[in-house]
């Protein structure tokens, strides 16, 4: 005997082919999921990382073989600070004769013609602008925030001249390093790397602030970047150390800031 209609979708429903209820409410996830879209509860924490990369930084900085593992991002920072007046020069109308860094981190960019004022405070300031950056770019865009930073070794060699071996080799690692980073790394990762770099940048401008403050306080006659400056505007150099780092922790403190009302705004969504 043939089977009604309605019998025939009871056995249906008992099966579980078809479920009158929840379809729609399994479909939405089902979509999510297909599309890479996540939740309000599943995003990451930027803040969570910057406490996890500073712990990460703390902890292999004070082991004294392990410490070196650090040292690729310590010169990374230098080649960004050195960038930074490279950049500040050919953008005010100077000419980079060559650009530098040493195997003991530090650096130096010659440099004819520019704004000077700008150049000299490019260094520090662009360095602590290039980890705010990575810091309060939200994390979607991990994959183009790790991308662009290439574009700085790469401007290196191709625009500003390597000074020596060591510098364009290293330009060379830090290209090649972030380009893989970029196409290959699952964005977990990336996610991380963004943070971990920004926390970087930010806490070795912070430190290079502070000893070329000691240094500019105590009367050494060594030529930094806050001598220079105080050539062009007649300031002492400890002036300009001090208001470098005050405006550094500014937009450190700024990108904390948002980074942390984002989380909030996140965290009441999902609640």
């Amino acid at each position: 005997m043939a089977k009604s209609a309605e019998d025939l979708i009871r056995e249906l429903e008992a099966g579980g082919v078809l479920d009158r209820g929840s379809a729609p409410a399994r479909a939405a996830p089902r979509a999510m999921r297909s599309s890479g879209a996540s939740t309000p509860g599943t995003k990451p924490s930027a803040l969570l990382f910057v406490v996890l990369a500073a712990v990460v930084i703390a902890v292999l900085g004070s082991l004294p073989l392990v410490s070196t593992g650090l040292y690729p991002f310590s010169l990374f920072v230098t080649l960004v600070h050195e960038t930074c007046h490279a950049v500040a020069a050919a953008l005010t109308g100077g000419r980079v004769d060559s650009l530098k860094v040493s195997g003991d981190l530090s650096g130096v960019t010659m440099i004819a013609g520019g704004a000077r004022a700008l150049v000299d405070s490019a260094g520090y300031l662009g360095a602590a602008l290039v980890g705010a950056a990575l810091l309060i770019t939200p994390l979607r865009y991990a994959r183009w925030a790790i991308a662009a930073l290439a574009a700085i070794p790469f401007a290196d060699l191709l625009l500003f001249h390597p000074a020596t071996l060591f510098t364009a080799v290293w330009c060379v690692v830090f290209l090649a390093g972030l380009g893989l980073a970029a196409w290959k790394l699952p964005l977990r990762f990336m996610r991380f790397l963004q943070i971990f770099l920004g926390v970087s940048c930010g806490l070795n401008a912070f430190r290079d602030l502070m000893t070329l403050f000691f240094i500019s306080s105590s009367g050494a006659h060594i030529h930094t970047d806050a001598v220079a400056m105080s050539n062009v505007v007649p300031l002492p150099a400890t002036v300009w150390a001090v208001l470098w780092t005050l405006l550094s922790l500014l937009l450190l403190g700024g990108a904390l800031f948002g980074m942390a009302k984002r989380d909030l705004k996140n965290w009441r969504g999902a609640a």
